[in-house]
């Protein structure tokens, strides 16, 4: 029982440690002067590279015993990765940390009504609530930024899109990382999203070579603590606690980044994403709740 309590304090400390790295994201990609794609690559280029050791000390043995399929379904995970992050980091140098960092993080909100819509996932009463709750705030926090300021409305579409393809990345996860370790998960995803973006680079012809020294460290940064040390901390706690805690935790992220920007930055959001951005909050935290529920 000792053992057990013992996981469980060592878990919610790590959901401490991985929501603050998390927090730091947008800060990092708001300080970095490169291209939103550029930054995407290679901040998931350095996370694969992290994730490799790992693999080296198994010899790649679960890796080879993936079957084909399973392999191609992970690459397109990984496709929908790089999607959300290109999305995502352009919605940062367009909006404000604070909506940026909401939309793009609501994912179980949309994962709920994809799920509903595909899947036939029934919502129980809590999860229907929260959902348009979730909904309710976006629309109000959208209206806020186009009468306010409308050259956010771009970003928060930006921010919002890149939500929805996240719901998209852990919808196609879920079921894999019940049977497959992180290490390989990330390794094979990240990879993917990585030669995604990379593809997209080259294609639009970005500069990703004449790029100061100080931009390489924030991109190792990047990969270092909200990809690796956040999420694999999220992922690890996952073992010990109810997913649904996991979930309202990521409440805590739009928080973090405000607050982080406002220090930073001086950036203080706009009444509608005051606003909106609370009853977001709220709906999440309700949507979040109906989980365990819901399936069962």
């Amino acid at each position: 029982m000792n053992i057990v309590d013992n996981d469980k304090k060592m878990a919610y400390f790590a959901l401490i440690i991985g929501i603050f790295a998390i927090s730091t994201s947008a800060i990092l990609i708001r300080w970095s002067s490169s291209e939103p794609l550029v930054i995407g690559s290679y901040r998931q280029t350095f996370a694969t590279f992290l994730f490799l050791p790992f693999l080296i000390k198994d010899n790649f043995k679960e890796i080879t015993s993936l079957k084909f399929n399973e392999i191609i379904e992970l690459i397109v995970i990984g496709l929908l990765l790089g999607a959300h992050f290109g999305f995502w980091i352009s919605s940062v140098k367009a909006t404000s940390v604070a909506a940026s960092v909401l939309l793009g993080t609501c994912h179980i909100v949309y994962v709920s009504i994809i799920g509903w819509l595909v899947f036939g996932e029934s919502l129980n009463q809590k999860g229907i609530v929260g959902t348009l709750l979730a909904l309710s705030g976006i629309i109000i926090l959208f209206w806020g930024d186009l009468v306010e300021d409308p050259g956010n409305f771009q970003g928060n579409l930006l921010a919002f899109i890149s939500g929805i393809l996240a719901g998209l990345y852990y919808l196609g996860g879920r079921r894999h990382r019940k049977k497959i370790s992180l290490p390989t998960y990330a390794f094979i995803v990240y990879l993917s999203s990585a030669i995604a973006m990379w593809i997209v680079v080259l294609v639009q012809g970005l500069e990703y070579q004449k790029i100061p020294n100080s931009e390489f460290q924030l991109f190792f940064l990047m990969a270092l603590i909200p990809t690796l040390l956040g999420h694999t901390m999220q992922n690890w706690a996952l073992a010990f606690l109810p997913a649904y805690i996991i979930s309202i935790t990521l409440l805590v992220e739009p928080i973090g980044s405000g607050l982080l920007a406002w220090l930073i930055f001086s950036e203080i959001p706009s009444l509608g994403v005051l606003v909106g951005g609370l009853i977001v909050l709220c709906g999440v935290y309700v949507v979040a709740l109906s989980e365990p529920v819901s399936n069962q």
